[in-house]
């Protein structure tokens, strides 16, 4: 009897802990929907890197000292030292003159030889002085712009906008993303010979509504606008391609002045700025701005607020090679806060501009974290305005100038 009365007991436990079981399981079919159970984790997924962190990572101390350099060469096309700093030194830039340009099946050869050179890199930024006016260095078969000065006083800042798109739709044409423009000096000083007609107006307001009008017009174009030449060249009779100019106008001169027209692209969304050689003596007594970190660090980001690519104006003018060798100028622009260095002559002077910075960093001259700051700013500059490697065809020479001359027709 007691052991019947045992195996009653026996079969009855199991009974409930089959039951027991069975709800169990159901519990954790239902819950098999968002709301986590007690003591589990929610499914996550993986932070996503950003690709500019991601690209940068991938890269060698060759190629970001590269990417910080912007060369200019001798010739019609991509000969072997230029091809050898884009695919095995990975310069960032190619600035073209008017010695590199013939005609626009030229001009279109060389674009698509540069953009050949770099497949299998980084996309090379190409680009040329084209202002308009004096400063073009399109090919002559291709109607050039008429100076700022002329479009601003005529038209105003519609007329600039015009006049900016119609610049960027001659270059992008060409396979170039930017004509290093528009000027935002302010022609203050009638015996300033460098800048002149080349500005917008002769006072701030004037520059500063018709420059970023013309900054606009560029991005509505399809370029990258380059204000220069900060913190302003306008009020000099120094031209810096010789000597080093000297403005002795105080910070808070600067302000009321020549610094409105900068001011006031930045805050509409500058995507770069070319920094000048000047001595502004009463900010940095010792460096020019494009070397001085006073100017460029402390002026241009930290107080205005830029974070945009900062370009130099070309290390190899006189205001630069009077009082340093490059060794030093580059390593100088660079601890300055300037992303890119505009090198436009010569070859040794490229490599040996490439040399010292590698070097610099190598040794701890310049640290890695600046490096790398300057090198992500021009990688996002190149992915944000899609420069890339494709190749283009010829473009209607004939419609580019017909543009051009509606725009001189009605402008004037």
């Amino acid at each position: 009897m007691q052991k019947k009365y045992h195996s009653v007991l026996c079969g009855f436990a199991l009974c409930i802990c089959a039951v027991a079981l069975a709800v169990l399981c159901a519990c954790a079919v239902q819950n098999t929907g968002s709301t986590p159970q007690p003591g589990t984790q929610p499914a996550t997924q993986p932070p996503t890197q950003d690709p500019i962190a991601e690209q940068l990572e991938k890269m060698t101390l060759t190629e970001k000292v590269g990417q910080l350099v912007t060369a200019g060469f001798d010739g019609y096309e991509v000969d072997e030292d230029l091809n050898r700093l884009i695919t095995r030194k990975g310069i960032g830039g190619v600035i073209l003159f008017s010695d590199n340009i013939e005609s626009a099946p030229q001009l279109t050869a060389l674009t698509n030889q540069i953009k050949q050179a770099a497949q299998d890199g980084i996309p090379v930024l190409i680009g040329m002085d084209e202002e308009g006016g004096s400063v073009s260095r399109l090919p002559e078969d291709v109607l050039s712009m008429p100076p700022a000065y002329t479009v601003a006083q005529n038209g105003g800042p519609d007329a600039c906008y015009e006049g900016g798109k119609n610049i960027a739709r001659q270059l992008t044409a060409f396979g170039l993303q930017t004509g290093f423009s528009p000027v935002l000096d302010i022609w203050s000083n009638p015996d300033n010979t460098v800048i002149g007609n080349r500005a917008y107006g002769t006072d701030a307001q004037s520059v500063a509504s018709c420059g970023i009008a013309a900054m606009n017009g560029v991005l509505d174009g399809g370029g990258i606008p380059v204000v220069k030449h900060f913190p302003g060249h306008g009020d000099t009779d120094t031209d810096s391609h010789y000597d080093l100019p000297v403005v002795t106008k105080t910070k808070r001169q600067l302000y009321k002045s020549e610094l409105i027209p900068f001011k006031q692209a930045i805050s509409q969304g500058a995507p770069a700025v070319m920094v000048s050689h000047i001595l502004c003596s009463e900010l940095d007594e010792e460096y020019p701005a494009s070397l001085s970190k006073t100017l460029v660090q402390g002026l241009l980001r930290n107080e205005m607020g830029f974070d945009g690519v900062v370009f130099t104006d070309d290390l190899t003018m006189g205001a630069i090679t009077e009082s340093y060798s490059l060794e030093q100028a580059c390593v100088l622009a660079v601890n300055a806060g300037c992303d890119m260095l505009l090198v436009c002559h010569e070859y040794d002077n490229v490599y040996t501009v490439l040399e010292a910075l590698e070097t610099a960093a190598e040794s701890g001259k310049i640290s890695m974290q600046r490096i790398d700051e300057a090198v992500a700013r021009i990688l996002r500059l190149k992915s944000d305005y899609t420069v890339t490697s494709d190749f283009i065809s010829l473009p209607n020479v004939t419609a580019l100038n017909s543009a051009t001359q509606v725009f001189w027709d009605e402008k004037r």
